[in-house]
């Protein structure tokens, strides 16, 4: 094309679709040249995973920014309750337990196979424990049973196993936790310690691996005021907890109770965007020098450089200026279950401005992403280098042919 490599090399990089990236360096040698992994940081706008059953033969994932979506074929039996996230969500892995050891399989990255130290408490999270791998490269599995009483309270065995990196040993930790028999649940390794967090308790959970064999160290920490079920003529819908920048943030999305549908823009969403808000809070400690913890709210400007993205069973964030644009929002899912017009209940992917607090819808997703909640992924394409074979022909002056090729 006559395009100069440094020329090249600066469009590349400005491509944070990653359809759009790989259809870049697939149309000619020069173009395909410009990528340098080794020098180029490239940084793509994630996708979305939708949730899995045991016996689907392929695993859906869309980008929402193009409208595009993609069926890939699962490594394993592939559920969200055998996956396990990173902390960057660069991939989902899907854990699998058998007599060779335990092993996580990586679901869109070519397949590859993490095989795990063997350990006796693994058997005792079940067959399908999920799991996150954290900035440090520790890895947290856990796994949660329990029933409703007559007192509407959900009595859960909390089991969970911890591998730090460069250890072959692993950390077991297992508690009795009464919960609500209603909300999400959540699970992390975060300062050194191991929390548990439930959707509409008055409290949060933090046990110390080092005395797993007790709880004399848990601490319990009131919940922020807008995480309630209901407050000021809200209703809290939603809940994230994750890190950011060494923090433990907590996110809310709340809609107006009784808000009024209105469909005049044609999409079934005009009343909606209206009715949505969200809040953040940070854990942190009362004052300084105090040994008790707090939620706080978060100074909202201070979110202004980062884009959040809130799913299950992970939430992160990203720096805006690595896609090029301007921070502050963050993206989530809501099902529309209130069946206006619609022959079912319809998830939609929206975006907030946490600095105007104004929601802006992004589009309803097509049939089958609709039974639960997604979670978000970054692709990372690999583009193969142009290797350069000499071939040798049987011609009578001996010469040597050089052939590119493009694998």
């Amino acid at each position: 094309m006559g395009l100069p490599p440094e020329l090249l090399r600066e469009i590349s990089c400005r491509l944070h679709d990653t359809a759009d990236f790989v259809r870049f360096h697939a149309v000619c040698k020069p173009w395909r040249g410009s990528h340098e992994p080794t020098t180029t940081d490239y940084q793509f706008l994630p996708w979305l995973l939708a949730p899995s059953k045991p016996g689907d033969d392929s695993l859906k994932i869309r980008c929402v920014f193009s409208g595009i979506s993609y069926h890939v074929p699962p490594p394993v039996s592939a559920t969200m309750t055998n996956g396990v996230t990173s902390a960057g969500n660069t991939n989902i892995r899907y854990f699998t337990d058998s007599p060779l050891g335990p092993t996580l399989h990586e679901s869109v990255a070519g397949g590859a196979v993490a095989h795990l130290p063997l350990s006796p408490h693994i058997e005792r999270l079940g067959k399908n424990p999920g799991g996150i791998i954290h900035n440090d490269g520790t890895l947290l599995l856990y796994s949660k049973y329990g029933k409703c009483n007559s007192s509407d309270l959900y009595t859960i065995e909390f089991s969970a196993s911890l591998l730090h990196p460069g250890n072959d040993e692993w950390t077991f930790v297992q508690r009795t936790l009464e919960t609500p028999c209603y909300g999400e649940f959540y699970a992390m390794y975060h300062a050194g310690k191991i929390i548990v967090t439930m959707y509409n308790n008055l409290w949060l959970v933090m046990m110390t691996p080092s005395t797993a064999a007790t709880n004399k160290d848990d601490v319990l920490v009131p919940t922020p005021l807008w995480t309630s079920r209901k407050c000021d003529g809200y209703f809290c819908e939603y809940t994230y907890v994750f890190e950011s920048r060494g923090e433990l943030l907590w996110a809310s999305v709340h809609i107006k109770m009784d808000y009024p549908y209105q469909d005049d823009d044609g999409k079934g969403v005009c009343g909606l965007v209206r009715a949505l808000w969200m809040s953040m809070h940070v854990l942190e400690k009362v004052s300084e020098g105090s040994k008790e913890i707090q939620w706080a709210r978060k100074d909202a400007k201070s979110l202004k450089d980062r884009l959040f993205f809130l799913g299950w069973p992970n939430s992160f964030t990203m720096d805006a200026s690595q896609l090029g644009v301007s921070g502050g929002f963050a993206y989530f899912l809501y099902c529309d279950d209130q069946g206006h017009r619609q022959p079912h209940e319809r998830w939609g992917v929206f975006k907030y401005n946490l600095i105007d607090n104004m929601t802006e819808f992004i589009e309803w997703l097509p049939q089958g992403w609709d039974e639960e909640m997604c979670t978000w992924l970054i692709p990372q394409p690999t583009i193969a280098p142009i290797h350069q074979v000499v071939v040798t022909t049987p011609r009578s002056n001996n010469m040597i042919h050089i052939k590119t090729l493009c694998p």
